[in-house]
Parts: structure tokens; C-alpha cells; sequence
């Protein structure tokens, strides 16, 4: 996407703010005709002085100008104001775009993102854009308005040094871009010449043992000293040229100011320029200098958030996770089969997992263990659909996995996992969270009955609407796991999976057991914890080792595996 292109997009996200847009282009007019209104005060004040000598104009012109920068203080303030708030804005539009594209994503790009270090990039790059980018662009604009406004007044008062001026702006602008490009490409080369150095003497410190043995040190001092003599003579070229252009710009620069004092001399030997207009027509050229440098430096300026742009709207113009699916599936029994399962990770030529073959009836208690953190992963996401199998299929109540509506996939399965966080800023709304949001105060209550969380949320301020880490309300990561069973307990799915709850249970870890017996009753379970968990009802035991299943153990060995368990533990 090319340059303008590029600015165009981003400015349309400012559509919707026009009212603030209207403030900030209104206090920049202001701002612009109160700066080409400045050289005409001042030539009155001239006037006043040296002409009239009239000590009461000259207070009037001195307060009217204190007054003209009271103006600007006050318009300057509220363009800065408004454009600070449309910054805030087009950051928090920008960032909720991006919040949104992270959540509709496939899962393995996650990986790309962390592996790369993307979040931090990209959440980066937007805020740079919003306060930077931005006010680059409101730069541009008010310089343009304040050099038309002093071209205007120039006119307004020497038609002839007006003329000059339109003549020499744009070749003043030219020559100092021009310099700018070239010092940069200069600045490129002897960097690139340099990291070529540090190259070389890092290769000599890498084999130094090599170069050593064969008695080198001297050659390969000689050969680096060959390169760092490189590098001084393209410091040397850099430095003549360098040279050459500031002299040149320093020999323009005298050039027009002699055109300009030539023709301000040639007018008021004719008697067509006053002292007053000379002082005028100087003034205007002063305030011309800055604006006029800024305007040379932006485009530079935004070439270079071009990258940061570029890369933000590439993220957001990614296609989200597509859902194939398309049977409805209201309620669902519980029943999972695994028929020659094998999943592939780009980045490993191994497979995480190889021919699963497994069947888990409905309202089975099923644990799972000997697992790596991946391939645990992985096959949660396969229940859940965030991936798709490189071979077989999984169906679900005898339909094709893929075949069903991914949102009714995921209203039949609930998650309770050992890190929970919090999703909300009030109890209540971490029990009755996204699609269960509606739910009534009556059942948020049972279901905070139902896992024992209530006995904390009693002694909480304000019970279920009390905002957690405010004002010291703060809960532990055993308070937390209630939660999530309240969750698990109020979504009533009849599938569940229970990632790692029981790995590490607290000494008055009793109230999860209870709570985890009474959640897992009817409903199919499937229980990831690497030691036997010590639950009332536990049907199978899963063994999964490089990615194979190597175990499927009946409830009647369970027995004497949990046996063997204490013992070990003992």
C-alpha cells in the first residue's frame, strides 16, 4: 500500500469525531490568520514610532498585541486539547480493532505472535502512530495554513516581495529536503560500512583459536586494520561532501537574503517601501523560517511511521478463523470418539500427537496423564475446535466435530483450569461472564453455593457486586479456581475439562474436592492432572506418552494405581 494511500486509511478513522475535527480546524484558522495578522501590528507599531511617534498608538499597538498572543494562548490550547483527544480516541478505536482480530484468530498464530514478540510490537506501533503520527499530520496542516496566511499578508502589503517570497519558498523547502535525504543515505552508508567492521572483528574473535595456531594475529590485524582504513575514507568522502553542502547551503542561504534586501533597497530608494513595511515584510520572513523547516521534515517524518503503520493495518487485515461448521447441535449427550487422530506443529517435523484412538462414553470420568504441556494443549483445542486435525476425525455425539456451529460446540463444554484469572471486575461477573452475562442473581447465588465460593463472597463488602483488587478487596488463587467452578457450575455444559485443578491442591483445598465431586456428576469429564486425582468417581485412565496413547486403564485398575501412587508419594 503506497504512502498516501496509507495516511488516507487512517484518517478515515477520524470520521466519526467530526465535531472535535471541526474545533481543531476552526482554532487552527484562528491560529493561522492571528500569525498573519502579527507582521501588520507590527508595521503599525513601526508606523507609530518612527513615523507618527504617537506614544498613545504605540500603547494601543503593544496591548493589541499582547492581546493577538492572549489569542493564540487561548486557540492554541484547545487545538492541542482536541488533538490530544482525537490521538486518545483513534489509539483506543485502533487498539479495539486490534483486540478484536487477536480474539477471532486462529490458535497457532498465537504462537507466531509470542514467539516473535508481536503483542509487543504491534501494541507498540499503535501508540506511536496515535502520538506521533497524529500530531505529525496537525503539524502539517497548521504549518500550511500559517504559510498561506503569511503569503497573504505579504501580498497584502508588497506585492512585489509577496512575489519573492512564492518564488523562494518552494526552493528553500526543495534545497533543505534535499540535504536532509542526503545526510541520511550518508548516515546509512557509514553504518552499514561500520556493522560490515564490527562484522569482521567478531568472525577474528569467533576463530580466534584458528588464527592463533597458524601463527595469523598479525595478518588478520593487517586485514582489519584494511577495513577500518575503508571506513575512514568513507568517513573522509562523507565529511568532504558534507562539508560542500552546508558551505553551499550557508552561500544560498546569504544569496536570498541579499535578493531580498536588494529588492526591500530598490523599493525604498523609489520611495514604494516605508521603514515600517521593510520591518513588516522582515518580520513575515522570520516567521516563514520554522514552519517552513517543519514542513521539509514531515514528510520525512512520516516515511518513517510508514512501517508502524504498514504493519498495524497488515495485522488487521488478517482473515479471521472461519467456521465451517453448520449443524445445530442444541444439546449434546456427552459422548467423544477419536478415530486416528495425528496433529502436525509447523515448526516440528515430529507429530504432537499420532494415532489416537479413543472412545469416551457419556457422563464418563476420564484422567488423562504422562502428557507434555503441548500435546495437552493441543488436545484441548482439538475438543474445542480451535484446531483442526492433520489426519482423522473427532466426532461428538456421533457428528463430525467440523461439521457443527463452532458457538454451539463451545456452549456444550465447559473449562476450569489451574492458572484462572480474572475476567471481570466484580465476583458476579466472573460466574456469569460472556454468553452468560444475563444470567439472574438467583442462579449466580446457587452456583457460588454450589462451589463454595459464597462462604468468601459473604464476607466480601458488597457480595457479588463487590469490584475485586479496589480498595484492598483482593482474592486468592484458590477463591479464583472457586469462581471458575461457579462458572462451570452455572453454564451446566455436559461436557467438562478440568486442566490441571487438582496438580497442586492447598492444604484447605477440601472445599474443591467436594465442590469438583458434586460438578463432574452426569457429565462427561475429562481430567488432565499428572498424578491420580482423589476423587469418589473416576472411570478411566488415559497414559499419553510422545503423543501416543500407551495406557487406557478400566476403573478396576484405578484402584491399585492409586495404591502404587501413595506408596511412591511415601
Amino acid at each position: 500500500m503506497i504512502l498516501p494511500q496509507l495516511y488516507f486509511r487512517l484518517l478515515r478513522k477520524l470520521a466519526p469525531y467530526g465535531k472535535p475535527l471541526l474545533c481543531i480546524l476552526f482554532a487552527m484558522l484562528i491560529l493561522a490568520v492571528s500569525m498573519a495578522y502579527l507582521p501588520i501590528l507590527i508595521e503599525q507599531l513601526l508606523t507609530s514610532i518612527f513615523v507618527l511617534k504617537d506614544l498613545s498608538l504605540i500603547q494601543q499597538a503593544l496591548l493589541t498585541i499582547i492581546a493577538l498572543f492572549v489569542v493564540r494562548w487561548i486557540f492554541g490550547y484547545i487545538s492541542i486539547y482536541y488533538i490530544s483527544t482525537i490521538s486518545g480516541k483513534l489509539g483506543t478505536d485502533l487498539r479495539m480493532d486490534f483486540f478484536h482480530k487477536l480474539m477471532s484468530l486462529p490458535v497457532n498464530y498465537y504462537a507466531y505472535l509470542n514467539h516473535n514478540n508481536q503483542i509487543d510490537t504491534l501494541v507498540s506501533h499503535i501508540s506511536r502512530i496515535t502520538q506521533t503520527t497524529v500530531r505529525h499530520i496537525a503539524q502539517l496542516v497548521q504549518d500550511s495554513l500559517t504559510i498561506m496566511g503569511l503569503l497573504i499578508c505579504a501580498l497584502y502589503l508588497n506585492q512585489e516581495f509577496s512575489l519573492l517570497l512564492l518564488l523562494v519558498t518552494p526552493f528553500i523547502i526543495l534545497v533543505h529536503e534535499m540535504i536532509n535525504s542526503y545526510f541520511n543515505k550518508t548516515d546509512q552508508h557509514n553504518s552499514l560500512t561500520l556493522r560490515n567492521l564490527i562484522g569482521h572483528i567478531k568472525q577474528s574473535i569467533k576463530h580466534s583459536r584458528k588464527i592463533r595456531l597458524d601463527g595469523g594475529q598479525t595478518d588478520e590485524s593487517q586485514r582489519l586494520g584494511r577495513i577500518s582504513d575503508t571506513l575512514f575514507h568513507t568517513e573522509m568522502q562523507s565529511a568532504k561532501i558534507v562539508a560542500m553542502v552546508i558551505s553551499s547551503r550557508q552561500l544560498i542561504t546569504a544569496l536570498m537574503l541579499i535578493a531580498v534586501t536588494y529588492m526591500m533597497a530598490l523599493q525604498a530608494t523609489n520611495d514604494a517601501l516605508s521603514i515600517s513595511e521593510a520591518g513588516a515584510l522582515i518580520a513575515i520572513a522570520l516567521l516563514l523560517i520554522l514552519p517552513l523547516r517543519r514542513i521539509a521534515s514531515i514528510p520525512r517524518e512520516l516515511e518513517h511511521d510508514r512501517e508502524m503503520i504498514e504493519a498495524t493495518f497488515s495485522f488487521l487485515d488478517l482473515a479471521p478463523e472461519q467456521d465451517v461448521g453448520t449443524l445445530s447441535v442444541q444439546q449434546i449427550r456427552g459422548k467423544l470418539v477419536f478415530e486416528q487422530i495425528r496433529i502436525h506443529d509447523s515448526l516440528q517435523t515430529k507429530p504432537i500427537l499420532s494415532h489416537i484412538n479413543l472412545t469416551i462414553k457419556p457422563s464418563e470420568v476420564i484422567v488423562f496423564k504422562g502428557y507434555t504441556e503441548t500435546e495437552k494443549s493441543v488436545l484441548i483445542d482439538l475438543i474445542l475446535r480451535l484446531r483442526q486435525p492433520s489426519y482423522g476425525r473427532i466426532l461428538l455425539d456421533e457428528y463430525p466435530l467440523d461439521k457443527i456451529a463452532i458457538n454451539q460446540i463451545h456452549r456444550n463444554i465447559s473449562l476450569v483450569s489451574a492458572d484462572p484469572f480474572l475476567l471481570d471486575e466484580r465476583i458476579a461477573g466472573n460466574i456469569a461472564y460472556g454468553a452468560m452475562r444475563c444470567a439472574n442473581e438467583a442462579k449466580i447465588t446457587a452456583a457460588a453455593h454450589a462451589s463454595h465460593a459464597m462462604e468468601f463472597i459473604r464476607r466480601m463488602p458488597e457480595g457479588l457486586q463487590t469490584q475485586i483488587n479496589q480498595n484492598g478487596n483482593e482474592i486468592s488463587k484458590k477463591q479464583l479456581i472457586q469462581l471458575a467452578i461457579a462458572r462451570a457450575f452455572l453454564k451446566n455444559s455436559p461436557l467438562l475439562i478440568l486442566d490441571e485443578v487438582l496438580a497442586a491442591p492447598e492444604p484447605d483445598s477440601a472445599e474443591l474436592l467436594f465442590a469438583l465431586e458434586k460438578l463432574i456428576q452426569n457429565r462427561t469429564t475429562l481430567i488432565f492432572n499428572q498424578q491420580i486425582p482423589h476423587l469418589k468417581k473416576i472411570d478411566r485412565i488415559v497414559v499419553l506418552e510422545n503423543g501416543c496413547i500407551t495406557e487406557n486403564l478400566k476403573t478396576i485398575d484405578y484402584s491399585q494405581l492409586r495404591q502404587e501412587n501413595r506408596i511412591i508419594n511415601h
